[in-house]
């Protein structure tokens, strides 16, 4: 019998998520409170609303940001801290997920290469003027982020009153007319350059975008955003990686959570990228990004 045909299509199926996501809390178990200093209890806890979020980040396409940093916070992480272990654990989560979504065919392969270098440049130029923009003119940037954001929430809201029909992602059309990428660059640059700044994700200007302007099928607009969204924050993690490398930063505290927090996004990322399998979740989807998107404006102001 051959063994590796069926390990290389194991990953396709929720059971081995979850087999494997057991077999992990097993072994970690042994490792808690002696090696690593995080209680059972409190990983479990950690871990399940990680699964929670990666869940409703890989279904809904928001940043996961919104729902980490309060979490983290509330778990006495300082939240300069918060946002880089938040960083960190989205990469984890939008890895998988982003994969399963470009496997299963529904990434617009066309327009994440287009965005994925834009996006690349509005990261990078955001990470660099950190170290030069002061506390008051990030929060400047940050009321403009967040007024832009509110209209596009405003402008998915109208778009509700001309609904899609609800196609099975499997079979959802590509758009094979000319798209002019070149109006969305702006757009791109300015929303990787606030990931860069202010960590927050640039998918809350993508997926409007992409279902208003470039007439994309919502669940098509969250797997190619969350795609160019997984990207850009590796690459910003490789730019936090020499910026600590040549002193001009450190490494967060409280990174022992993400044994939990990884993990956890993993699993939950698989079951996200599933629910849009299911007519009655998808035809909710935009409601769903809606509504955490009014979420994430609220906690942006807070």
């Amino acid at each position: 019998m051959k063994i590796w045909p069926l390990l290389l299509k194991a990953p396709r199926y929720l059971g081995f998520w979850m087999l494997a996501d057991i077999a992990y809390v097993f072994f970690l178990f042994f490792f808690l409170d002696a090696v690593i200093p995080l209680s059972f209890s409190r990983f479990i806890f950690v871990h399940l609303l990680a699964i929670g979020v990666g869940a409703m980040v890989m279904f809904s396409g928001l940043g996961a940001g919104i729902l980490w940093i309060p979490v983290l916070t509330f778990l006495e992480v300082r939240p300069s801290e918060a946002v880089a272990i938040s960083i960190f654990t989205q990469i984890a989560g939008k890895g998988t997920g982003s994969l399963t979504y470009f496997f299963n065919g529904m990434v617009d392969v066309k327009t994440a290469v287009a965005f994925i270098p834009i996006a690349l440049t509005g990261v990078t130029l955001g990470f660099l003027s950190s170290f030069y923009i002061s506390r008051g003119y990030e929060q400047l940037l940050l009321y403009i982020f967040v007024l832009i954001a509110a209209y596009l929430l405003i402008r998915t809201i109208q778009s509700l009153r001309n609904p899609m029909p609800v196609i099975e992602a499997s079979l959802s059309p590509v758009n094979t007319t000319p798209v002019p990428y070149r109006r969305s660059y702006p757009v791109v640059i300015v929303s990787s350059f606030f990931t860069g700044l202010l960590s927050i994700g640039n998918t809350d200007w993508l997926i409007p975008h992409m279902t208003l302007k470039l007439k994309m099928p919502t669940s098509r607009a969250v797997a190619t955003s969350l795609l160019i969204m997984f990207v850009t924050i590796l690459f910003y993690l490789c730019l936090a990686c020499i910026s600590v490398w040549q002193g001009y930063a450190s490494w967060p505290h409280g990174t022992y959570l993400l044994f939990a927090t990884c993990s956890g996004v993993i699993l939950g990322g698989q079951i996200g990228t599933r629910l849009i399998r299911i007519p009655w979740f998808e035809r909710y989807q935009k409601h769903t990004f809606i509504v955490l998107l009014g979420a994430s404006i609220i906690h942006l102001l807070c």
